[in-house]
């Protein structure tokens, strides 16, 4: 769920990196954010937003980071 940043009307939502799976803060006045992690670009049309509703979102996020990691292992 956003919060809004102090000092200010900006509100701030957490996303997943697509890539790594790391979380990302996004402004409200952004489109888009760099991960810090591994320097993925995040759209906010792209973004994943089930993060912000659902309350399962973080098992199934789980699921996905260890089914991409069996994927990447298999590769090398």
């Amino acid at each position: 769920m956003p919060e809004k940043c102090k000092g200010s009307k900006l509100k701030v939502a957490i996303y997943r990196c697509s890539r790594c799976f790391e979380t990302v803060e996004i402004f409200s006045d952004e489109k888009k954010a760099s991960c810090t992690h591994c320097g993925a670009t995040i759209l906010i049309t792209t973004a994943n937003k089930c993060m912000e509703w659902c309350a399962l979102a973080g098992s199934c996020m789980a699921k996905t980071v260890k089914k991409q990691a069996k994927r990447s292992r298999k590769k090398t």
